[in-house]
């Protein structure tokens, strides 16, 4: 007999990333997903509404504090980071918030939006032993002072996100109104838009230094970040195809299968390439079509592989082409990030013959459009 307390997990156990939601949005999340849970997830469930509750409390009671202070911020324009999932996004975000004069939101606080504030010097970095030193999906330095897709921030902070999907991945797709808000209503996208706004005052209240966002979902959402932003900067980072997927692939189950409330079954494998195919032509065809809304002088896109061929001199010239300032004060710091790579190895994921014929055709203008179509499908 199968033992339903058994922990099934791909790429082993990480701590879930739900502890930074608040009782209401944790319970619609449960609720979203009918409540479609495995019975090993049990205990860690218990853990998270017990957590939730706690946020609930120290963000209630932290309004008087926090709330004006909060609305009375003005978000310095913003650089976005705008490229699909593992196009070298995460190094050109660590590599920018080495610079002494930008900074990233920290994992803890993308976790924990709604109650960093009043906590991060307490707990922040009390959470470091319970994080893995690497992710588990691409082996990158992992910890919680470390710079975090702003995207888990929407999550914990009960807006709209496709990465709701993790939470109950056997279930499908979810949240995918959130891509571009073009299907929101005028309530829906006003809740949506003062969320996050609030969500980057609270970054910005931290640390008056320049933004730097990282979401690879952002690249759907230009026309609402220009409204909110207008003198943001975009970079847009671009990477062969067939790296994309299936790099991406092993990240969404890798991801999926951590953070389900639910194990993961083998027929996961199947909707995993679908929606990995589909919301990579979702994110480029909103792309191109939303780009030239950009003032110019404002986007700067880059191939991955010649930004690691040459990353001090792609930087320097991606200051120079988005009037970011001197690059001389961020290049020691950057120096020594770069040193401290040294080590790191990618993971070795192959594409087998059929992927690979699908992948070149559905995404062929993608090919055409960054220089990767003389590559044999």
């Amino acid at each position: 007999m199968k033992n339903p307390f058994r922990i099934e997990r791909v790429g082993g156990v990480s701590p879930y990333v739900w502890y930074g939601m608040r009782v209401g949005d944790w319970s619609r999340l449960l609720a979203g997903g009918r409540f479609d849970v495995t019975l090993n997830c049990m205990p860690r469930i218990v853990a998270v509404s017990a957590m939730t509750a706690l946020n609930s409390a120290i963000y209630h009671t932290s309004k008087i504090a926090y709330r004006r202070r909060v609305a009375n911020v003005d978000v310095r324009a913003p650089i976005f980071i705008i490229g699909h999932w593992r196009t070298g996004t995460t190094l050109l975000h660590e590599l920018l918030d080495s610079d002494p004069r930008l900074q990233a939101p920290t994992t803890y606080q993308c976790m924990f939006p709604s109650t960093f504030l009043p906590t991060q010097g307490l707990v922040g970095r009390w959470t470091r032993g319970m994080l893995p030193a690497t992710r588990p999906f691409d082996n990158m330095v992992f910890g919680p002072d470390k710079p975090q897709e702003d995207e888990f921030a929407l999550l914990n902070a009960g807006l709209g996100t496709p990465y709701v999907t993790l939470a109950f991945p056997r279930r499908g797709p979810a949240g995918l109104r959130y891509v571009d808000l073009a299907d929101l209503d005028d309530v829906e996208r006003l809740r949506w838009e003062n969320g996050y706004e609030e969500i980057l005052r609270r970054f910005q209240l931290d640390d008056d230094r320049r933004l730097v966002l990282k979401s690879p979902v952002h690249a759907g959402r230009i026309p609402t970040l220009l409204k909110l932003f207008p003198d943001a900067r975009f970079i847009f980072t671009a990477r062969d195809p067939f790296d994309i997927f299936t790099s991406h692939v092993r990240t969404l189950k890798v991801l999926a299968a951590n953070q389900g409330l639910h194990n993961p079954i083998p027929a996961d494998d199947q909707w995993v390439k679908d929606y990995v195919l589909e919301m990579f032509i979702r994110l480029f065809e909103a792309y191109e079509r939303d780009r030239a809304q950009i003032p110019p002088g404002r986007l700067v896109e880059m191939r991955y592989e010649d930004f690691t061929a040459a990353p001090l001199e792609r930087l320097e010239a991606l200051y120079r082409e988005l009037e970011l300032g001197d690059f001389a004060p961020a290049r020691a710091a950057v120096v020594a990030n770069l040193a401290d790579r040294k080590g790191y190895r990618r993971n070795a994921n192959r594409i087998d013959a059929q992927d690979r014929a699908i992948v070149a055709a559905r995404w062929a203008k993608y090919r055409d459009r960054f220089g990767y179509a003389e590559q044999s499908a």
